[in-house]
């Protein structure tokens, strides 16, 4: 059930929030380039030696992220990588020494293809790493603690759950209304459909909730509300 509910907008809401955050980090790692290629001397040197790691590091993750988009799961009744996808985890692990930002961004991008491959053990230990790495961005923090949630809300403890929502539910989170979210699915799962309910009211009513969101917390709600219970 957790992956029907969840496929049709925060994927595409992860998706363009990481991209501006990839943007953000190569933008920044030209730009200390730039600053260091400034030096004189020694400098220079070390300068020119910064800059081809960095561009080494970039184009790895680009290639990876490449191959890893290049084909789609191969269907089945075991999902299995392509080949390609298979070359990309390989690439993305390379990644762990590289700077933090990229690091990170390589990490859920495993982190993605072992989930869609069928492994959810490996994608949360990946999820665990991103979430516990005091360097990364606190917005990738806080979506590899909501996918680590996500991959957990049919069958993961409750009180483990909704623990780690407390802490992405609050007013200003990046991740709020899905969190929300994923706490009214631990109330259905629980019996506690009052609580279900004014969640989903809740998210219907908020100006600042995604179109989509909105959307399929009114027609929850709305299923709620014409049940007996």
């Amino acid at each position: 059930m957790a992956d029907d509910i969840f496929r049709e907008v925060d994927d595409d809401l992860r998706a363009e929030r990481l991209r501006a955050l990839a943007r953000r980090y190569v933008a920044a790692a030209v730009a200390v380039v730039a600053v260091a290629g400034a030096g004189v001397g020694g400098w220079q040197y070390h300068a020119w030696r910064g800059r081809q790691a960095d561009r080494a590091w970039a184009a790895t993750y680009f290639t990876a992220l490449h191959a890893a988009d290049s084909s789609q799961i191969v269907p089945g009744e075991t999902a299995r990588l392509t080949p390609q996808q298979q070359d990309a985890l390989k690439r993305f692990a390379t990644l762990d020494t590289a700077p933090p930002g990229l690091r990170t961004l390589a990490r859920l991008e495993r982190a993605a293809l072992l989930a869609s491959s069928g492994d959810t053990r490996g994608a949360l230990s990946l999820w665990t790493q991103v979430a516990d790495d005091g360097a990364a961005d606190p917005q990738l923090r806080s979506l590899a603690s909501l996918l680590w949630v996500q991959h957990q809300i049919d069958d993961g403890d409750p009180a483990t759950l909704r623990s780690r929502l407390t802490t992405l539910d609050g007013v200003g989170k990046p991740w709020r209304a899905l969190a929300i979210e994923c706490e009214a699915m631990l109330d259905l799962r629980q019996g506690r459909t009052a609580d279900a309910r004014r969640r989903f009211a809740q998210l219907s009513a908020e100006a600042d909730v995604p179109d989509g969101l909105r959307s399929r917390a009114g027609g929850l709600l709305q299923t709620l509300n014409a049940s007996p219970s």
